[in-house]
C-alpha cells in the first residue's frame, strides 16, 4: 500500500475512535489569578537589615610609639588590628607629636571645648600630662573599667599617677629612670655616696643645665639626699648648703666633667662614658636599653647621694580614656588591657626601650643583672615631688647649683642669692 494511504487510514481510525467515545462532563473554568507586580516579585521575604558598624575606635599616640621604632611599631599595630578583628570593629591610630609644646595634651585641651567630635576614645599622655588632663576633667575614671588585679600589679609609683578622691584616671604602662653608668676598669663598684665618690677621684658627668624653672633629675636626686628625715625640703637653707658644698668640693677636686654645666639631659652625658671620656656619667634606662649592645663593657648603679640611699625619679607614659560613651569606654578598656597583658607588654616594652610598669611584665624579660636592677629601681622610684612646680623656689635652687658648678660663685654667695630670691 502506498505511504500516503497508510497515513490517511491511521488518521481516519483516530477520528472514528474519538467520535465513538463518551463526551466528558463539563468543567468549571477557573478564575484567573492576578499577576504579581514586578516590585512584589523582587521583594525578598523577611529581610533583616545588616547592623551598622560602629565608628572606628580612635587612639591618639605619640610619635615615638607609632613611628620611630619599626619593631615596636609593628608589634603595636598588629595587636591593635587583631583586637579590632576580634571585636568586628575598625580601629584608627592617629599620631601626634610627643613634644611638650603642641603635643598630645595641648591638642586635647584645645579640641575639647571647640571640636569634641574629633576627640579620641583612647589617648596616651606623659605621666605629668595625664595628671593635668585629669585635673581639668578631660579624662574618664577607670575604677569600674579596668581589672583591679592589673592595678595591683603596677609598681608603687605607677599606682599614684592621676589618682584623686574622685577616681583613677590614667594607667601608666612604660617608664624611664635616670641612673649611673660607669667604667668597671676604673672602679669596681658604683659609688653609693659622695664620700666614696671623692675617694675614687673619678671624673663625673651629670646633666646640670635644663629649661628655666625645671630642676634636672640629677640635681633633684642630689638635693633630696641632703634633706634630713623630718625636714621640709622646700626652701631648706641647710639642705641647700650641703648640696652646694658637695658641688664646690667636686669642682675643686676636678671631679666634675666639663660637660656637666652645659648638659641638659642624660642624653648629653651618656656618650661621655660610652666613649670612655669619663669614669662616671648619668644615663637613663631608655638610653641604656637602646644602646645595650654598645654598653657591654659598662656597668650601672644608682646615682651617688649624700645619704647612700638609692633614689630614682620615674617618668613615662600612660593610657587614658577620653570618650564619654559607656559602650565605647568598655571597648577602650578591653583594648588597653590587651596592650598591658604581661606577655605583650614584656616584648613590646623591651623593643621600645622602656621599662614596663607591671611587675609581671618585667618578670617576663630575659633574666639579667639589668633586669634585676630595673626591678629594684622601679620598686624604689617616685614621681617628682609636688614642690617642683614651685617655679620661684626651683629657679633659685637651680641657679645656685649651676653657679657653684660653673665656678662663678662660692657656696656662701650662691646661698645668699638663692635665699633672697626664692
Amino acid at each position: 500500500m502506498p505511504r500516503a494511504m497508510i497515513v490517511f487510514s491511521a488518521a481516519l481510525l483516530l477520528t472514528v475512535a474519538a467520535c465513538s467515545s463518551p463526551s466528558p462532563a463539563p468543567t468549571a473554568t477557573p478564575t484567573p489569578t492576578p499577576a504579581a507586580s514586578p516590585s512584589e516579585e523582587l521583594q525578598p521575604a523577611d529581610v533583616t537589615p545588616a547592623p551598622e558598624r560602629p565608628n572606628p575606635l580612635v587612639l591618639w599616640l605619640p610619635d615615638w610609639m607609632a613611628l620611630e621604632n619599626e619593631e615596636a611599631t609593628n608589634q603595636l599595630r598588629e595587636t591593635v588590628a587583631r583586637f579590632g578583628a576580634d571585636q568586628v570593629l575598625e580601629t584608627e591610630i592617629v599620631v601626634k607629636t610627643s613634644a611638650e609644646e603642641g603635643g598630645l595634651l595641648d591638642f586635647l585641651m584645645v579640641s575639647q571645648p571647640v571640636a569634641p567630635a574629633i576627640l579620641p576614645d583612647i589617648i596616651v599622655l606623659p605621666l605629668d600630662g595625664a595628671e593635668i588632663a585629669s585635673s581639668k576633667g578631660l579624662l574618664q575614671p577607670l575604677d569600674n573599667l579596668i581589672d583591679p588585679s592589673l592595678i595591683s600589679d603596677l609598681f608603687p609609683f605607677a599606682q599614684t599617677v592621676a589618682r584623686t578622691d574622685q577616681g583613677w584616671y590614667a594607667l601608666p604602662f612604660v617608664a624611664s629612670v635616670e641612673h649611673l653608668a660607669f667604667q668597671p676598669s676604673a672602679i669596681s663598684d658604683p659609688p653609693l655616696n659622695w664620700v666614696i665618690l671623692f675617694e675614687t677621684q673619678a671624673t663625673y658627668a651629670f646633666p646640670a643645665a635644663g629649661p628655666d624653672a625645671v630642676l634636672p633629675d640629677a640635681i633633684l636626686i642630689h638635693y633630696l639626699s641632703t634633706v634630713n628625715d623630718g625636714e621640709d625640703p622646700v626652701r631648706n637653707e641647710a639642705a641647700l648648703r650641703r648640696l652646694l658644698s658637695f658641688y664646690q668640693t667636686a669642682r675643686a677636686d676636678a671631679l666634675l666633667d666639663s660637660s656637666t654645666a652645659q648638659a641638659r639631659t642624660a642624653a648629653d652625658t651618656w656618650p661621655r662614658v660610652l666613649q670612655g671620656a669619663v669614669v662616671l656619667a648619668h644615663t637613663t634606662s631608655q638610653l641604656w636599653l637602646r644602646d645595650r649592645q654598645q654598653a657591654t663593657l659598662l656597668r650601672f648603679g644608682p646615682v651617688p647621694t649624700a645619704d647612700s640611699s638609692p633614689r630614682y625619679i620615674a617618668h613615662g607614659w600612660a593610657f587614658a580614656i577620653v570618650t564619654a560613651d559607656e559602650e565605647r569606654q568598655a571597648l577602650a578598656a578591653r583594648l588597653i588591657e590587651r596592650l598591658l597583658a604581661p606577655d605583650f607588654l614584656a616584648r613590646w616594652s623591651l623593643a621600645a626601650h622602656y621599662l614596663p610598669t607591671r611587675r609581671s611584665a618585667l618578670a617576663a624579660w630575659p633574666a639579667s643583672n639589668y633586669t634585676a636592677f630595673a626591678n629594684d629601681a622601679l620598686t624604689a622610684a617616685v614621681r617628682p615631688p609636688e614642690w617642683t612646680s614651685d617655679a620661684s623656689f626651683v629657679r633659685s635652687l637651680h641657679r645656685a647649683a649651676l653657679d657653684v658648678i660653673m665656678g662663678v660663685a662660692n657656696v656662701d654667695t650662691a646661698l645668699k642669692t638663692a635665699t633672697e630670691t626664692w
